[in-house]
């Protein structure tokens, strides 16, 4: 935008997002789409895909390089707070009776198409060796891909169960503790691959030593969240609103160790969404009303108005102009893997567990979700030279389709009988971003 400023341009940029992301929110809703699709759709059309195809240059006036940083600020932003409050919202306890079948569909779900995967890598190392990125081993690579077909969705997962009714179904909770359980698998791998992929020698064993190194410090701050931070948070929250003082400090309490949990990932080599994330497990289940109200609602609503910031940069650097028929081929190819091998791996450990059918069924189509975590390991692996831009973009569509077909399905089978009966129950995560930006 030429005579703005950066920051003025900055927030020219952020409203256009909000914008357009509001006038497509009546097609999402009538196509039963969750959120990211939609955010990502922005993205896509004022990117090189669709407005860059008109003459003037539009996309890099109104998103010029120099502003970019800035905006990648803002979406890191929006993340963290976004993750701190699915990581408040997320109950382990409440998983109670049904362990052993949340653990077998994870597994099943996980290992059957990260095992496909692995397969896939080493045909696409082979005969297409430039869709790797500059830095990336052959291993590197063929784990990374595992990880990216393998992933789920927790916070799109979320909104989909809330949006079919099935928070109070035995299905909707195995849904989001698989969800929850594979999530939290892949940032686990990723925190390997991250440190193998900057480590020296990230090909041999000095990339493997890097690698557990990072770990071992991952694991110290887990402690030390856990044994530390933990019993910190529940005495210094419950004095302030309990004895009537001043809630905003909790508020002030709460954001600073949020942002410093993040920062602290950061430079341990893993990113920052994964200290948010933490810093939301290690919050206090049992904080009373007022104080949830206090520190949630603003933390959520702020995450909510920023987060779209991230998807909508993610779909500028998407260009469709470039895929071709070979690259359409190649989605469809990993959309086999990654549905496919999801889908079988789900419904065979729901069944081998005693999930009926119908369940199962609905249960194997929910654990395709994509969203959030995806987008962020892609984006991950480009910056870490494992994939290059065009592998990045067909990943990134097999992402958006393998969402798609979801919710209009689960909608269709929560209507036949027995697809999402169960033990009722509360739900494990609530919408939290993606439900304040509205049905």
């Amino acid at each position: 935008m030429e005579g703005s400023t950066p920051s003025a341009t900055v927030l020219a940029d952020i409203a256009a997002v909000l914008l357009i992301g509001l006038l497509l929110t009546p097609l999402r809703t009538r196509l039963r789409q969750p959120v990211v699709v939609g955010e990502i759709a922005v993205g896509v059309i004022l990117g090189p895909s669709v407005l860059g195809l008109l003459p003037g240059h539009l996309t890099d006036a109104l998103f010029p390089p120099d502003v970019r940083p800035h905006l990648a600020v803002v979406a890191q932003l929006g993340i963290v707070l976004f993750m701190f409050a699915a990581g408040w919202e997320l109950d382990l306890r409440l998983l109670s009776g049904r362990v052993r079948a949340v653990l077998a569909v994870t597994a099943a779900s996980v290992l059957i198409p990260f095992a496909l995967a692995l397969v896939l890598a080493a045909v696409v190392a082979a005969r297409y060796p430039w869709l790797l990125g500059a830095t990336a081993s052959p291993w590197l690579f063929a784990a990374f891909l595992g990880i990216a077909l393998s992933a789920s969705a927790l916070s799109v997962m979320a909104r989909i169960v809330g949006e079919n009714r099935l928070q109070a179904s035995g299905t909707g909770a195995m849904a989001t503790a698989c969800g929850a359980l594979t999530e939290i698998t892949a940032w686990c791998a990723v925190v390997c691959l991250a440190a193998a992929a900057r480590g020296p020698g990230s090909a041999g064993s000095s990339g493997s030593g890097h690698a557990l190194l990072t770990l071992g410090q991952v694991a110290c701050y887990a402690v030390a969240m856990a044994f530390v931070v933990r019993p910190l948070l529940r005495r210094m929250l419950r004095l302030p609103v309990g004895a009537g003082g001043h809630p905003f400090l909790a508020l002030l309490i709460v954001g600073s160790g949020l942002l410093l949990s993040a920062w602290v990932t950061s430079r341990l080599g893993v990113h920052a969404v994964i200290g948010a994330f933490a810093f939301g497990l290690a919050m206090p289940r049992d904080a009373a009303e007022e104080l949830r109200h206090t520190i949630e609602l603003p933390m959520r609503h702020a995450g909510a108005l920023l987060v779209p910031v991230f998807f909508a940069l993610t779909g500028l650097s998407v260009d469709l102009t470039g895929l071709g028929p070979r690259g359409l081929l190649a989605v469809a190819v990993f959309l086999a893997v990654s549905w496919g091998g999801k889908y079988a791996g789900a419904r065979l450990g729901a069944r081998l567990t005693g999930v009926p059918r119908g369940e199962a069924t609905t249960l194997a189509v929910l654990v395709n979700t994509k969203g959030l975590s995806e987008v962020l390991i892609l984006t991950l692996g480009r910056d870490l030279g494992i994939i290059g831009d065009r592998l990045f973009t067909v990943l990134l569509l097999t992402a958006l389709a393998a969402t798609l077909p979801v919710n209009p399905l689960v909608r269709r089978l929560t209507r036949l009988p027995g697809g999402a009966a169960g033990v009722p129950r509360r739900p494990l995560v609530a919408t939290t971003a993606e439900e304040a930006q509205g049905a």
